[in-house]
């Protein structure tokens, strides 16, 4: 970034480039961490005493101190009290990378043929071969230990390292040594192939599961069912807000419309067996299915300035911990959570969507938020939005995936869907978030003066409670509503 003074800087905008990996790793060793908005805005004015010319002492190399416009600007920065602003958008592109993963649409037919031969090759290993159908999907959920992580920071991480241990076993098979899993983009009707063998089904050669014996096979719904079921849970637009969040936990959230909840929705718009976690990834659709959120991952990264580690950690106003040694863990694979961040490092990328979005996302929304700093002087929108809370659901009561429906006058006004196991009792992931929230984001129009009331209704009907769960059964969870507010531009 040329230095020059800029009277109006943000943290996202400016600040956050104005730091080096290396002075990040330096401040870092010493118990400093500088890499998130808030982390630096608490130690905003020792940065910029420390930062001055001529007296500086950070960095600690001389010939990276900072020029006098620099340090003028970051001085605008503390004195405007540290607004974090909006970052510049940049369109993702397609790198040359060993691993291009394309959209499943825009396959020719010696792809599609190289594709079902890697398939097949992988589906015809033995029950305990690890690099066998049976084994990798098992790793989801069952019949391994459940080791997924759903509903978390890990979320993507996860499974970036899950889709790549696949694509492995798949360039495994003799001659398809440069296949890669392509995509399906959720928003458009699935290609055709995949209504064909090897990708339409799969058949159990063992149990996993008293509920999924030998045998099982997988089901899912017609490509027309799919893209109806997508439009009623709009998907799309759910993913258009996710990808326009320039904050990390706006992106993930799985609470509102982040790209999390996106595919919660997604997994029971596709028919019974990807409804559930149990055997979602027996069903070959998974895999395309889960290429495409890593992909919309992938685009966010680049989207907004975050393809590295120290830039992707400047997105995060929460915790980082899922980054940090310890913490960062995604069993059952070698990696880290840290090391599926940067980009480059990765070596994979992937290409356009064969069909453009019907919405575009090559911009930054502006963050709704229930409360900001008094500093910041929050400001209500001429016509504003309401944050209706589901508080407080009990999950573990719950038997399966599900959603809860808001209805004013009972008209369904909101829909959430919470992608879950048939037993969430016997994960030990899910005991440990026993409790959650879910957003429905609303013109307030639409709830004024009305009688507000919610449903649990299960993407499959249980025997103890047909297709709807009592609310009183799930912990008996509120209904909060408050405005929301945006910051000013």
């Amino acid at each position: 970034m040329a230095d020059q003074v800029i009277e109006q800087p943000t943290y996202l905008e400016h600040i956050r480039h104005f730091f080096e990996e290396v002075d990040l790793a330096h401040m870092a060793k010493i118990g400093i961490d500088l890499t998130t908005y808030e982390s630096l805005r608490l130690r905003a004015a020792s940065v910029h005493l420390r930062t001055m010319p001529p007296t500086a002492t950070m960095p600690p190399d001389p010939e990276r101190h900072w020029s006098a416009e620099r340090s003028e600007t970051f001085g605008n920065w503390v004195r405007t009290g540290c607004p974090l602003g909006q970052p510049t958008v940049q369109p993702p592109t397609t790198a040359t990378t060993d691993r291009v993963r394309k959209d499943a649409a825009a396959l020719d037919a010696d792809e599609i043929a190289r594709l079902a031969t890697a398939f097949t090759g992988i589906m015809e290993r033995g029950v305990d071969d690890p690099q066998g159908y049976f084994v990798l999907a098992g790793t989801h959920w069952f019949p391994a230990p459940n080791e997924c992580l759903h509903h978390e920071d890990r979320f993507n991480p996860w499974h970036r390292a899950y889709l790549r241990h696949f694509e492995d076993a798949l360039r495994s098979v003799p001659g398809c040594e440069h296949v890669t899993l392509p995509f399906w983009d959720i928003t458009t009707t699935p290609p055709a192939f995949l209504e064909a063998p090897p990708f339409s089904r799969y058949t159990l050669p063992q149990e996993v599961h008293s509920d999924y014996p030998e045998g099982y096979t997988t089901s899912r719904f017609t490509a027309d069912e799919i893209a109806d079921q997508v439009i009623a849970r709009d998907i799309a637009g759910t993913i258009a807000h996710a990808s326009r969040q320039p904050l990390w936990g706006d992106f993930i959230t799985f609470t509102g419309q982040g790209i999390e909840a996106a595919h919660d929705a997604g997994h029971p718009s596709c028919g019974e067996t990807l409804a559930t976690p149990d055997v979602a990834s027996f069903d070959p659709l998974f895999w395309f299915f889960h290429a495409n959120w890593d992909r919309l991952w992938w685009e966010w990264q680049q989207r907004m300035g975050a393809t590295t580690l120290a830039t992707f950690r400047s997105t995060i106003t929460g915790s980082t911990l899922f980054l940090d040694p310890g913490f960062n863990v995604l069993p059952p694979f070698p990696e880290t959570s840290d090391q599926t961040i940067d980009l480059t490092a990765t070596g994979v990328s992937y290409g356009p969507p064969a069909t453009p979005p019907l919405e575009s996302v090559e911009m930054v929304d502006r963050a709704r938020f229930g409360s900001l700093r008094a500093i910041e002087a929050p400001r209500l929108p001429a016509a504003p939005l309401a944050s209706v809370r589901l508080k407080g659901i009990d999950r573990l009561s719950i038997p399966g995936t599900f959603d809860a429906v808001l209805r004013a006058d009972g008209a369904v006004v909101g829909r959430r869907t919470f992608f879950q196991s048939t037993s969430p009792v016997d994960c030990e992931a899910c005991r440990e978030k026993a409790k959650i929230d879910l957003d429905f984001i609303v013109d307030v129009d639409q709830v004024l003066g009305t009688e507000l009331t919610t449903t649990i209704e299960l993407a499959r009907p249980a025997p103890e409670f047909g297709a709807t769960v009592p609310l009183s059964v799930c912990g008996d969870p509120t209904l909060n509503v408050r405005l929301l507010v945006v910051r000013p531009t």
